[in-house]
């Protein structure tokens, strides 16, 4: 599950107030499937939200009826399918940092419908990218640290690692496909991948040599705020290079998808530091090797669990045909499959299914039993 909330307009109400003009806070996180989540102080209570650099500010239903919290606006937003919706807003009155050395005053932050859509992360909300746009943030993926920095002096790092925001108050950067082909990108630490290609830049880079294309699939949308979008299709790519600024990293796989923007996932942070100076608009890269090559394989079918059941989700290469989205799965290597957690299965995965590269899955079509190869290709 993916579940995402972009939207351009970034100014509100938030002010910033901390005890003295200069300050640093240091946020240890944690990652629960594929989220990094961080503890805030919201109106004097500890709560825990996940940390999106691509999204907006945001809480559950249930915790603003909790807190009795009344909207005052609303706000037209577009999701991970590039769909708009109007959500309202309402207003924090503080929300600090655990170690309270900073306190964010009168934030504005969406209200999103109940159920929640967090429920699998324990979590209460999102904090975006509206929330820092006057600091200087350092995310350690080797550390699992977020430090929030005054930004009264530039970041120390040097300007040969920067690339400037094309955009003020998000990070959305250029990266080099090869020589001479650019993608505008937006570095999003609520993608769990490593790169996840706009359907629109595909089309503009088919032809380039920017990538190959692997294989063509059928899959299901992703779930933004304004539900999951119909089933299409979409292409398995390879970048043989993909430039971060002057890091190049090899091999890079992607599937074709349609948020606003191609995403540079939290997966970047395995393979150095990121450092956001928002007031300057510059997004920096410190690289732990300057060349990476993280080529992958990756499954010919999708799953996912649906009301306990464990279902395709999307076809890849020579099992579109043999198999759709939607089927069902009722037996793994012979034996029956059980009833499934969803939340478990995201965070988890499913167990019969780890630590093995082959594994034979009995599917129930439209055109009757079939048993096919759950492989990496």
């Amino acid at each position: 599950m993916y579940y995402k909330i972009i939207t351009s307009l970034l100014f509100f109400f938030t002010t910033l107030q901390v005890g003295a003009q200069q300050y640093k806070s240091v946020l240890p996180y944690r990652v629960v499937g594929g989220k990094m989540i961080v503890e805030m102080i919201m109106n004097g209570t500890v709560r825990s939200f996940i940390f999106d650099t691509g999204g907006r500010t945001a809480l559950t239903g249930e915790i603003c009826e909790e807190l009795g919290l009344s909207v005052v606006d609303s706000l037209m937003v577009t999701d991970v399918n590039s769909k708009k919706a109007a959500y309202p807003l309402v207003t924090i009155e503080s929300l600090m940092t655990s170690d309270r050395k900073v306190n964010f005053k009168n934030v504005s932050a969406m209200k999103l419908p109940k159920p929640t859509p967090f429920e699998c992360f324990n979590t209460d909300g999102l904090i975006g990218s509206d929330l820092l746009v006057q600091t200087i943030v350092e995310i350690d993926g080797k550390a699992k640290t977020i430090t929030l920095t005054s930004a009264e002096k530039p970041s120390s790092v040097s300007l040969r690692k920067m690339l400037p925001f094309k955009k003020s108050g998000m990070p959305i950067i250029v990266l080099q496909a090869g020589v001479g082909n650019n993608i505008v990108a937006l570095f999003d630490t609520g993608c769990p991948g490593f790169f996840s290609l706009k359907n629109s830049d595909y089309e503009n880079l088919r032809g380039t040599g920017a990538f190959r294309v692997l294989s063509e699939g059928y899959r299901e949308g992703a779930i933004g705020v304004a539900g999951m979008a119909e089933a299409n299709i979409s292409h398995r790519v390879c970048f043989p290079v993909l430039s971060v600024g002057g890091t190049k990293f090899q091999n890079v796989t992607s599937e074709t998808a349609t948020p606003p923007f191609t995403l540079l996932g939290v997966k970047l942070l395995d393979y150095g530091k990121v450092t956001l100076d928002y007031p300057r608009a510059r997004f920096y890269f410190e690289a732990k090797e300057n060349e990476n090559d993280i080529a992958s394989k990756r499954y010919n079918v999708a799953l996912r669990v649906h009301n306990g059941e464990l279902m395709i989700s999307a076809v890849w290469g020579e099992m579109k045909g043999v198999v759709e989205v939607g089927d069902k799965i009722t037996h793994i290597n012979g034996k029956p499959v059980g009833i499934y957690d969803f939340c478990d299965s995201i965070i988890n995965g499913i167990p019969e299914l780890q630590a093995k590269k082959k594994t034979k899955l009995t599917v129930r079509a439209k055109q009757g039993e079939k048993v096919i190869v759950y492989q990496k290709e």
